[in-house]
C-alpha cells in the first residue's frame, strides 16, 4: 500500500471520530477547560494567579501567532523530507 493511502486512512478516521463526536453529543458546546474546574468543583481553587490578562483582541493575534508559526513548522519538515526523497529517488 502507498504512503499517500495510508495518510488517506488517517484522515478518515480523524474525520469519522470527530463526526461521531459531534452527532452523539449534538447539546455539547465543546468548550475549553480553562475554567470548568470551579464547574466540576466547587472548592477549587487556582494554584497561580495570571500576572497579565491580555483583551481578547490581543488573546486572537497570540493564538493565531501561535498556529502560524506551528504550520510553518510541520510545513518545513514536511517540505524538507519531500525534497531529501527526490534527492534519493532521482
Amino acid at each position: 500500500m502507498k504512503r499517500r493511502n495510508y495518510y488517506l486512512l488517517g484522515f478518515l478516521a480523524m474525520a469519522v471520530i470527530l463526526i461521531s463526536a459531534v452527532a452523539l453529543n449534538p447539546d455539547s458546546d465543546f468548550s475549553g477547560t480553562d475554567d470548568a474546574g470551579g464547574d466540576v468543583n466547587p472548592d477549587y481553587e487556582p494554584w497561580l494567579e495570571n500576572i497579565w490578562e491580555p483583551s481578547g483582541e490581543l488573546e486572537t493575534l497570540f493564538f493565531t501567532l501561535q498556529a502560524a508559526i506551528g504550520a510553518l513548522i510541520i510545513g518545513y519538515f514536511l517540505g524538507s523530507n519531500k525534497v531529501k526523497k527526490e534527492r534519493r529517488e532521482g
